[in-house]
Formats: C-alpha cells, sequence, structure tokens
C-alpha cells in the first residue's frame, strides 16, 4: 500500500499545492485588479482637477485683462478730470482777477468822489448833516460787472467741488 499511497499522496499533496498556488495567484489578480481601479479613479480625479484648474486660470486671465481695460478707462478719464479742474480753475482766478479790478475800481471811484465831495465843502459853507445828499448809486454797467462776476466766481467754485 505503500506503493499506491505514495503516488496517490504525492498526487494529493501536489493537487492542494496547485490549488493553494491558484488561489494565491487569483489574489494576486484581484489585488492588482484593486490597485488598477485606485489608480483609473485617481487618474479621473486628477484629470478633474487639472481641467478646473486650467478653467480657473483661464478665468483669472478674464479676469486681469478686464482689470487692465478698466485701469486704462480709469485713467483716461483721469487724465480728462485733471484737465477739467485746471481749466475751471483757471476760469475761477480769471473770475476772482476781473471781481478784484472791479472791486478796486469801485473803491478809487468812492474815494475820489468822497475826496471831491470833502474839497467842494471846504470851498462852500458846512451843511447840516441832514441836508447831505444820499449814497450815489453805481451805474447800470457796475452792477452787471458784478453781478456776472459773481456768477462766474460761483460757477467755478461749484467746479472745483
Amino acid at each position: 500500500m505503500t506503493t499506491t499511497a505514495r503516488p496517490l499522496d504525492r498526487r494529493r499533496d501536489k493537487a492542494g499545492a496547485a490549488d493553494a498556488a491558484a488561489t494565491r495567484a487569483e489574489a494576486a489578480v484581484s489585488d492588482i485588479d484593486h490597485q488598477l481601479e485606485t489608480i483609473a479613479h485617481l487618474t479621473e480625479q486628477q484629470r478633474q482637477a487639472l481641467h478646473r484648474a486650467a478653467e480657473e486660470r483661464d478665468r483669472l486671465k478674464r479676469s486681469l485683462k478686464a482689470a487692465a481695460k478698466r485701469r486704462a478707462e480709469l485713467a483716461k478719464e483721469r487724465k480728462k478730470a485733471v484737465a477739467k479742474a485746471a481749466r475751471a480753475r483757471t476760469r475761477a482766478k480769471a473770475a476772482e482777477s476781473k471781481y478784484d479790478r472791479e472791486v478796486l475800481a469801485d473803491l478809487v471811484r468812492r474815494e475820489k468822489e468822497k475826496d471831491r465831495a470833502g474839497s467842494t465843502a471846504a470851498r462852500a459853507p458846512r451843511r447840516s448833516a441832514a441836508a447831505d445828499p444820499p449814497p450815489e448809486q453805481p451805474d447800470e454797467g457796475t452792477q452787471t460787472a458784478r453781478r456776472t462776476a459773481a456768477r462766474k466766481t460761483a460757477k467755478a467754485a461749484r467746479l472745483i467741488r
């Protein structure tokens, strides 16, 4: 029985070893399949992340381009506003100068009248305070010039604010 049992035992042992090897091989295949699935899943996630990053890059580029365009527009508007403010300041100074000249001319005229009235009073006998004539009213041209200067000065002041 040893001769027959021996080949049978060897075959059983070989069959068992082959079965164990097949089970190990199947486990290795299963492990490799699992690793392939994991890598495929990671690859897909990374591909999606790359796509989102590319979309974000494009969005940021568009945003930068729009910001540069708006900056250029604002710089142009600022340049125009500075020029407009300078023109308004020049007009305001000119109006103020005209107003100053008009006030000075009015003061000179009043002083002359006062001086002339004083020299006439020295020659003529003194009158009572009740007999003094009312103050002279400026002529229509002077009044118009004052109103125009005041209006232009006010307008220039509004433009500057």
